[in-house]
């Protein structure tokens, strides 16, 4: 695939060429920011339009014009280096003091960090905030972040974690599901959405509550964002703790079919780097952490 990418799409240097003297609509312009002759650029620039057949700027005694072609080109091609740009800035050698990363599961990020954060944001104006998503344990160990959202049991997330709260598990599903399930034959007449990876399963939910489930999982998925998604999407009755169900339940997108809620054997937890220097913004992040987390 790598070779058949390389072989269909013309060289980086001729789409940045192309990028410059289009916002330039210079070409000298264009050979200043790059740090090129002018007659680099539009040699760069012609074996473009050649690879792809069509004109992109329209020559005039001062300066350039792009054509139609160029205007549909350079949304894709702008979009394309500002990304390349962003993904390059994630492995700059020297960060700032005012450079704060945060990693955390893609659920804890997307159902409530997102919606929260902006109160911390509000507090540090000149803070530079990066989320990074991890999924399974072993996702921390390779990320470079200052500050971790762990979650999992208080062996698994290992010493020198601040346990966030103490949650509990509880089955949820989409309103219009509810009225019609079956609570006493342990929900036998829809599907059961798994998450897998966790020790709070249907089965220790079935044992404590003393109900009977199906047994076999019709639906089963790697995050409690997925199996809420399917939930909301009436496909099942999800089991998730109620923390992360909270806002959802609250704005009538899911409820409790039955109210059973067992004491989760897994939470969520907050740590810094033990090869980073906790700084002031890690301090305070952890800080609003604590308060804000309910």
């Amino acid at each position: 695939m790598l070779r058949l990418m390389s072989h269909f799409l013309p060289p980086l240097n001729w789409f940045r060429a192309f990028e410059c003297a289009a916002r330039h609509l210079s070409f000298t312009g264009a050979a200043r920011e790059m740090n090129v002759t002018q007659s680099a650029v539009s040699q760069h620039v012609r074996l473009l339009e050649k690879r792809l057949g069509t004109p992109l700027f329209v020559r005039k005694a001062r300066g350039i014009a792009l054509t139609e072609p160029g205007r549909r080109l350079i949304p894709y091609v702008s979009g394309a280096m500002a990304d390349l740009a962003m993904a390059t800035d994630m492995f700059e050698p020297h960060r700032g003091d005012n450079v704060l990363e945060v990693a955390c599961s893609s659920s804890f990020a997307r159902l409530w960090l997102c919606k929260h954060i902006g109160d911390f944001l509000g507090q540090q104006p000149t803070l530079d905030v990066r989320i990074v998503s991890a999924i399974w344990p072993d996702d921390y160990s390779k990320i470079e972040s200052d500050v971790q959202v762990r979650y999992g049991s208080a062996e698994l997330v290992g010493d020198g974690a601040e346990r966030l709260l103490v949650d509990t598990m509880i089955p949820v599903c989409h309103p219009d599901l509810a009225s019609g399930l079956d609570q006493k034959n342990g929900f036998s007449d829809t599907s059961l959405i798994h998450t897998m990876g966790t020790a709070n399963t249907w089965a220790r939910w079935s044992k404590i509550m003393g109900v009977e489930i199906p047994s076999s999982a019709s639906l089963s998925v790697d995050s409690d964002e997925l199996a809420l998604e399917l939930a909301e999407n009436g496909l099942g009755v999800a089991l998730c703790g109620r923390f992360l169900c909270h806002d959802i339940i609250a704005a009538g997108r899911l409820c409790m079919p039955v109210d059973s809620a067992m004491p989760s054997d897994e939470n969520y937890y907050m740590a810094v780097r033990e090869d980073r220097r906790a700084g002031d913004a890690a301090a305070e992040f952890c800080a609003w952490l604590s308060t804000a987390v309910p």
